[in-house]
């Protein structure tokens, strides 16, 4: 990727399947009805397989103290966020009532469904491997300092245990014994198709929801929540992981985790983190407005900042 607007032509497809689920929404193909059971399809079946499709398929063997180490990061990388929105929140005055959704909105960045298709776009289907061991520390970090940062009590271990994390459990217990050689071809053929649906789907609804947020949305006072959005998401935290992804520590042999970060860090937040705001009765309203902006600004600023990663952590 040579020029900024190679690197904005290579990341256009999901764009283009948000804007098409937006538009299916607009249509009435995609009704509001319809969204929890396709969600729960999507968490329970779709993306497992395409996890245990990548993880068994993976050209070279995942280690488990690799896989632990990938995982400490994405922990780690979900903290730090938290860490910045919640500084970020405190001189822009933000209010009290909405601070809680604010840092873990902005917290999160978008770790799987858009940031899987982005990494294969530019350093191949090795990489989605990596992602999702990362990922597996991502969701201990948001169902446990997430749930923390969001009520300040009311910890929820159990959602750790969720099928995207057991299948990846799943995935490297079966590695242990051959891998793919020890399912039927007839099977691996179901679990390619199922888990090659995952990603257009989940893109299609993540459209659909952001049409719905687009509509809802009004400004907050002084485009404090707007503005703080910005900082976290669109200018520091990207900013800390592509330093540290050009000069930080990263062990012997894992060098991937340079693009790791760089894919990441360049990530909008996450549309899922507003599921569990008003799952726990926070200020969906503040949720809602800081998601949307980091979605409305990345489109400029997500190919910005894959550019000056591999410009600059990552050389190429």
């Amino acid at each position: 990727m040579n020029s900024w607007l190679s690197v904005l032509s290579a990341v256009s497809p999901p764009f283009c399947l948000l804007f098409l689920g937006g538009v299916s929404r607009r249509l009435g193909w995609l009704s509001v009805e319809i969204d929890a059971s396709i969600a729960r399809l999507i968490v329970n079946l779709l993306y497992p397989c395409f996890i245990l499709k990548n993880v068994l398929g993976a050209q070279r063997p995942i280690e488990v103290g690799e896989a632990g180490v990938a995982a400490a990061f994405g922990f780690a990388c979900i903290c730090i966020g938290f860490g910045v929105s919640r500084l970020v929140s405190i001189p822009l005055s933000i209010r009290k009532e909405a601070r809680p959704a604010f840092c873990f909105c902005s917290g999160i960045f978008n770790y799987g469904f858009f940031a899987i298709p982005i990494a294969a776009l530019f350093f191949g289907n090795d990489l989605v491997v990596k992602i999702i061991l990362f990922n597996l520390g991502v969701e201990v970090a948001i169902w446990t300092i997430g749930i923390l940062v969001l009520t300040s009590s009311k910890l929820n271990f159990g959602k750790v245990l969720n099928p995207p994390s057991l299948s990846v459990f799943l995935a490297l217990f079966l590695q242990s014994f051959g891998g793919r050689a020890v399912i039927p071809e007839f099977a691996w053929m179901v679990l390619e198709m199922i888990g090659n649906c995952s990603i257009p789907i989940a893109l299609l609804m993540i459209g659909a929801s952001f049409y719905d947020l687009i509509k809802t949305i009004k400004p907050s006072q002084r485009l404090r929540i707007e503005i703080g959005a910005l900082l976290t998401r669109g200018f520091l935290v990207p900013l800390i992981f592509i330093s540290y992804a050009a000069c930080g520590w990263i062990p012997q042999g894992m060098e991937w985790m340079a693009k790791v970060l760089v894919v990441q860090g360049a990530m909008p937040a996450g549309v899922f983190a507003l599921i569990i705001v008003k799952t726990y009765g926070e200020d969906a309203d503040a949720g809602m407005r800081t998601i949307m902006t980091t979605m409305l600004a990345s489109p400029i600023l997500l190919p910005a900042w894959l550019y000056a990663g591999m410009k600059w952590a990552i050389h190429q």
